[in-house]
């Protein structure tokens, strides 16, 4: 739900770089349409209410149960993913995930398909200067929300005449690494450019980094308890240049985050209340167990 809310808010971004948008869920019509009404939602939201097409991509989720989550309509729901065509009907870029709580943020998104995307005044950004390197740090998006992928976008720049290593280097240096995490907070592998023998006056990288907040900080139907969040961020690294190399060198930042609540689909409370019930329901003992130690 709050993915299709965010790829409305990057609409206008998206189609003016030629892309349009369709949204395909197990939904029915009339659920799709008081969605929409309520959301503002002006692009198509196709309805699969069999999962007939979904089935048919080879798409559907099949770690969720038959009896798991009915009321919410769960059994049946693709795996939440992406696929972007051409103008010829051919792929060109596909991202799935597992899990089924796992979404891209429109602005990540939109970061993936063309590369750029205009960062909000308000984003969470940082600038950390070293003696060799420099890092400059940012959110693609304001907040971070459950489960929700938003793009840390890391941007290395290198003193003149310095060179860092990238994996595949000759034993004995130290290859660029770059960390994300903190509590709360998961991070997926890092894009880095395609390395390679480069010879310029400033090395400028900009590495990629998908981080969400889990369960540890935000959970659904419960609310929210806290309303930030730390994500820790390190670049480990060895500058050299024709003549020697340096001592290897680290750079650290903590950027602090708000975070939001997902945009939760109709009667989740009811369903987590229940689940919550079954939880605190008393287990009878076995007949001629003691139920004291």
């Amino acid at each position: 739900m709050t993915q299709l809310v965010e790829l409305q808010q990057t609409l206008a971004d998206l189609h003016a770089n030629g892309y349009q948008v369709y949204a395909v869920s197990n939904d029915t019509v009339d659920r799709l349409a008081d969605f929409a009404a309520r959301q503002g939602i002006t692009y198509p939201l196709l309805s699969d209410e069999d999962s007939a097409v979904i089935r048919r991509y080879g798409i559907m989720n099949t770690l969720i149960r038959p009896d798991e989550g009915r009321s919410m309509r769960w059994y049946g729901i693709p795996y939440p993913g992406t696929y972007v065509t051409g103008p010829d009907g051919v792929i060109s870029h596909k991202s799935f995930h597992r899990h089924h709580a796992v979404r891209a943020s429109g602005a990540s998104l939109l970061h993936t398909l063309t590369g750029v995307v205009e960062v909000p005044d308000d984003a969470p950004a940082a600038h950390v200067e070293g003696d060799q390197v420099s890092l400059d740090v940012r959110l693609l998006d304001t907040r971070l929300r459950l489960e929700v992928l938003s793009t840390l976008v890391c941007r290395i720049r290198v003193r003149d005449d310095l060179h860092l290593y990238a994996p595949g280097s000759p034993d004995g240096f130290l290859v660029t690494a770059l960390t994300v995490g903190g509590t709360g907070i998961r991070a997926l592998d890092a894009s880095w450019p395609a390395a390679g023998r480069l010879r310029m006056e400033v090395l400028d990288l900009e590495v990629s980094v998908p981080v969400t907040a889990t369960s540890e900080l935000l959970r659904l139907g419960h609310g929210m308890e806290v309303g930030r969040a730390t994500i820790d961020i390190a670049l480990d690294y060895q500058a050299c240049n024709e003549d020697e190399c340096f001592l290897p060198g680290r750079l650290t930042h903590q950027l602090d985050v708000d975070l939001d609540l997902l945009v939760e689909p109709d009667g989740l409370e009811v369903y987590v209340e229940r689940l919550a019930g079954e939880a605190r329901r008393p287990v009878a003992l076995p007949e001629g167990e003691d139920e004291g130690l």
